[in-house]
């Protein structure tokens, strides 16, 4: 009755009405004190009154809290005595020191207090002390040095798991480093990556502080109000924790202040409070630059007294972006000193390159060694080309065998009975990388895979193709043969539909380096680069931020400038267009569309964003086209002019690549890789501050039925290195998969999203992706890539692609047999035939179950078709490479077609794991005929006619049933013959396979 909340318990049945009226006579007899009829309101089940009070419900909790941590010992630790860390493991055999912990603001509120831009981080003084709590467990009281890295931002969802580490002592001067590092605590998410916050030294002693550095005066003090007002309007959040400072003052050049702990924070347990000396410190934070200044790098910092609750502090500066400082407690006794604390400028971007966005979903390319023997031997490969067909680890300049020609050089290869293991086709440097020469180079590599792909023979043998400096192995390295960039995204799409078939390549001109690249061929590795005959392989790695983060004045985006964006009225242009308004001040805008304002929502676009504040023009204008594009670029002002350009402009043609064709892979890469070009020629002469191009996660992953697209942004990552080579700004950003629909994205249905989330892709929010869009443009990486990965999914593949292996953490529950098909034939030689076909074929349902996202093989009816059940060619391919990774090998491409359903697969599987064996339903033959009988006339009954002519098998059926005269059927013998089944490509096959009309 006075407002206070009732909770009343019990069962309902699932009925909203019944619910409904349930919870509106339990408010009426609240407050009235009358009894609920429960007969009238459940009519089933069984009904008991009850008589609510008339008073407020009163509550008294019974439950025990448990303790906080348990006790360490019991798994082997000690306890770390530190509220931010738990436990303690000094390793065996070695004199080091590994302290763990867990924080976040569910279990630490206070630290909420201390944000920057809305954005809670731990304060850099925690780190200070958390380091020299470690050393006071070695007897290294004294902090040398410590570098902060990247700040440690929390997330909102989930805390953070804390690990400091203090190395063995150096042998002469006992000195120790000192890192600390952090990673998300996920429990779906065990291989969450750790991120390096701050590395140091620890030693035992250091510098004695000068006697005079302790007469702090308290006459110069005056209360201060206003402090954390301004520090507010510039960027630092600080809450009650954190707004220690009572009074400030100054005397010479040096500043006083007077800083005390809240008293609700007095017990916390620390040596010296984070939130003190981060309140010491707010006095010199305005001091020296506009904007906000974050602890970079702390030099000789020692605790001299037990913890204080009031500092009395005096700041020194000491240079530019330097400060000395000393500390006492009320009494003048030393509590603190810092030899010397840097502060350095940061910018809200570059904030979000290392706090906000870096650590979980920011991610570059690198590139590792890959250990091989120089007594490593193996099949000599086949060098597509070469007059000398020997070993070609001999051949001293294994370019001179000049282009490779696919339809004739594989057709030879494949012509003889022994096919070999490794065919090496190398692709000489292109000339310049016009628009058609890149266009014709990756047509003749299309038509390459396709070659290999269609002949079955060589199934168990793997394709090299070759380039000579078509990527940069390192950041600054220049990317010298631009038209063949795009043949490796294409091969990357074509190796996640093929795995284990090909091979990507690529060497400098070193006589070491052929050789080694043999050497490395009988590796598991997917691209390979060689340099100076050391082999590296590629792997995505949470991208390096900027260290230090360099003061950056004047942004990517000049207010006074133009900022041109391609693709201006899609989903993702406006987007961006909005941002460069509200959050980098652009003022003057150029969208690039193919129907400028008659596209849809660029009349509202362009009305939101002259509402906030900014000059937009939208023209009609196709980027790829070179004359159409330097139309516009002259119509630029001068009093305005072109400083940074955005190239987000692209389409989609997704399948398979065995279904692609040169026309189909043009009409993809022009909007993005002609526009692209065209972009970095024209403006050359222009001063531009910034070059974006939007790429896609689809080129560096290889995402399977986007070939063509993926050749199409490796031609834009490429490039950035290029220009980055020249001197020129270039940022590449192959960004994951965006979660609102539109645009490219829109005809992504469920069964799609389902696909690439399988893949590991998961959607980014559009917040999200702006904010990587800030952080990628902080850092000095010419290719990056902004995408949110889902690594429980990776870890749930059968086989995790060596490109995402340093992002997956190896666990004993792979399976670590060598691959083949004595690992199936292990799994299921136990069972009786008529249990193992039962088994195999629950296995198959399972597979297509999860393809189809299906929660239970029970979904999957087994004698379906695959089409019926909702299969189509990229769905196919998955399922096929799922059972060649149970299976431990290569299945064929028209293993769909040739067993269109769930249980025909089976069969087939079980059959090539136990061929000298009787396959369930086999023991009596006149019972097998029947079955196959009934299946097979259930199964032609359902082909449609016209299915029958495009297979050119209604002639041969009509044989069979003794039909003389085709036309009596009503078939045309031209067009039955026309589409016979040998002139069908490997999507055709599939297509028909799977019953699509």
């Amino acid at each position: 009755t006075d407002g206070t909340p009732a909770t009343v318990t019990g069962t309902l049945r699932r009925d909203e009405g019944g619910t409904r009226r349930l919870l509106t006579s339990l408010a009426e007899a609240h407050t009235t004190g009358t009894t609920v009829d429960w007969t009238a309101l459940l009519p089933t089940g069984r009904p008991t009154p009850v008589d609510l009070p008339t008073y407020p419900f009163q509550r008294e909790r019974f439950w025990l809290d448990a303790p906080a941590t348990a006790n360490p010992r019991t798994a082997g630790l000690d306890s770390a005595e530190h509220p931010l860390l738990s436990t303690l493991l000094t390793l065996a055999d070695s004199d080091e020191l590994v302290l763990t912990g867990r924080i976040g603001l569910a279990d630490h509120p206070w630290l909420a207090d201390h944000a920057v831009w809305n954005t809670p981080l731990l304060p850099g003084t925690a780190l200070v002390e958390l380091a020299l709590h470690a050393g006071r467990r070695l007897d290294c009281e004294h902090l040398e040095e410590l570098t902060l890295e990247a700040p440690l931002a929390f997330p909102e969802e989930h805390g953070v798991r804390l690990q400091v580490r203090v190395g063995a002592p150096e042998e002469e001067t006992g000195r120790r480093p000192v890192t600390i590092h952090s990673a998300p605590d996920t429990p779906d998410d065990p291989d969450a990556l750790w991120t390096r916050h701050a590395t140091g030294v620890l030693a035992v002693t250091g510098p004695a502080v000068p006697a005079d550095a302790w007469e702090l005066p308290t006459a110069a003090l005056e209360p201060d109000d206003a402090l954390y007002g301004r520090l507010a309007e510039v960027g630092f959040d600080y809450g009650p924790a954190f707004q220690g400072v009572r009074a400030l003052g100054r005397r010479g050049d040096d500043l006083l202040a007077e800083v005390v702990l809240p008293p609700e924070r007095h017990d916390d347990g620390f040596g010296l409070h984070p939130a003190l000396l981060d309140a010491a410190l707010h006095a010199c934070l305005l001091q020296g630059a506009d904007g906000v200044r974050l602890p970079f790098s702390w030099s000789d910092v020692a605790f001299h007294a037990d913890p204080a609750t009031a500092l009395r502090v005096r700041l020194t500066r000491t240079g530019p972006d330097t400060v000395s400082l000393t500390a006492t407690d009320d009494a003048g006794k030393p509590v603190v000193s810092v030899g010397s604390l840097t502060l350095r400028p940061v910018t809200p971007e570059q904030f979000s390159a290392t706090a906000r966005s870096h650590r979980d979903s920011l991610y570059q390319v690198d590139w590792v060694p890959v250990p091989t023997s120089p007594d490593a031997t193996g099949e000599a490969p086949f060098l597509l080309g070469a007059e000398n067909t020997g070993h070609p680890g001999t051949a001293a300049a294994p370019w001179s065998a000049g282009a490779v020609e696919p339809a004739e050089l594989l057709a030879a290869v494949c012509a003889g009975t022994t096919v070999p293991g490794t065919v090496v086709a190398p692709f000489l440097p292109g000339p310049e990388a016009t628009p058609e020469a890149v266009h014709a180079a990756t047509a003749r590599a299309l038509g390459l895979v396709q070659a290999w792909l269609a002949e079955e023979r060589p199934a168990g043998s793997r394709l090299v193709l070759l380039t000579r400096g078509a990527v940069a192995v390192d950041s600054a390295e220049d990317v010298t043969d631009l038209v063949h960039a795009p043949l490796r995204g294409l091969v990357r799409s074509a190796q996640s539909e093929n795995p284990g078939r090909l091979v990507l390549a690529d060497l400098d001109d070193h006589p070491d380096s052929y050789p080694a690249l043999v050497r490395a061929l009988g590796s598991p590795e997917s691209q390979l680069a060689v340099r100076a005959g050391r082999v590296s392989a590629a792997r995505l790695v949470p991208a390096t931020p900027a260290t230090p983060p360099a003061p950056a004045p004047d942004g990517p985006f000049d207010p006074a400038g133009t900022v041109l964006v391609t693709g201006g009225t899609g989903l993702l242009g406006s987007l961006l267009a909005r941002h460069l308004v509200t959050r980098h001040g652009v003022r003057h805008l150029l969208l690039l569309s193919r129907h400028g304002l008659a596209a849809d929502g660029a009349a509202e676009l362009r009305a939101d964003l002259t509402a906030s504040g900014a000059t937009v023009t939208i023209a009609a204008c196709d980027a790829a086209d070179r004359e159409a594009l330097a139309a516009v670029l002259a119509e630029v002002p001068a009093e305005q002019p072109l400083t940074a350009v955005v190239h987000t402009a692209g389409v989609l043609d997704d399948g398979v690549l065995t279904a692609l064709t040169p026309d189909r892979v043009a009409a993809v890469m022009r909007p993005k890789a002609d526009a692209a070009w065209h972009l970095h020629e024209l403006t050359r002469g222009s001063e531009l501050r910034a070059f974006v191009m939007f790429s896609s996660a689809a080129g560096v992953l290889g995402q399977a039925g986007q070939a063509s697209y993926s050749a199409a942004n490796a031609f834009l990552d490429s490039l950035a290195q290029r220009r980055r080579a020249e001197g020129l700004p270039a940022h590449s950003l192959a960004w994951g998969l965006w979660a609102e629909a539109g645009g490219m994205t829109r005809h992504l249905a469920e069964a799609d999203l389902r696909r690439l989330s399988r893949t590991g892709l998961a959607a980014m929010p559009s917040a999200q992706g702006l904010a990587l869009f800030d952080a990628a443009l902080a850092t000095d990486r010419a290719v990056l890539v902004p995408a949110r990965l889902d690594t429980a999914a990776l870890r749930a593949q059968s086989d995790v692609a060596p490109l995402l292996r340093g992002l997956i953490r190896p666990t004993g529950r792979r399976r670590t047999a060598a691959p083949g098909t004595v690992t199936f034939r292990q799994r299921f030689a136990e069972l009786a035939p008529a249990e193992r076909g039962r088994a195999v074929l629950h296995l198959v349902r399972a597979h297509v179950a999860a393809v189809l996202g299906h929660a239970s093989p029970d979904r999957v009816e087994a004698d379906r078709g695959f089409l019926d059940l909702g299969l189509d060619s990229l769905t196919a391919v998955e399922l096929r490479n799922r059972l060649g990774a149970e299976t431990g090998g290569r299945l064929p491409a028209t293993l769909i077609f040739d067993h269109p359903t769930p249980a025909a697969v089976a069969r087939h599987l079980e059959a090539e794991a136990f061929p000298v064996e009787q396959t369930v339903g086999a023991a009596d033959p006149a019972e097998a005929d029947e079955v196959d009988e009934v299946e097979f006339r259930r199964a032609l009954a359902a082909i449609p006619m016209v299915r029958l002519q495009e297979a050119g098998l209604v002639r041969a059926l009509l044989r069979l049933a003794d039909v003389a005269d085709p036309s009596a059927a009503g078939v045309d013998e031209e067009e039955e013959h026309g589409s016979a089944l040998d002139t069908m490509d490997l999507e055709d096959l599939v297509r028909v396979a799977l019953g699509d009309s």
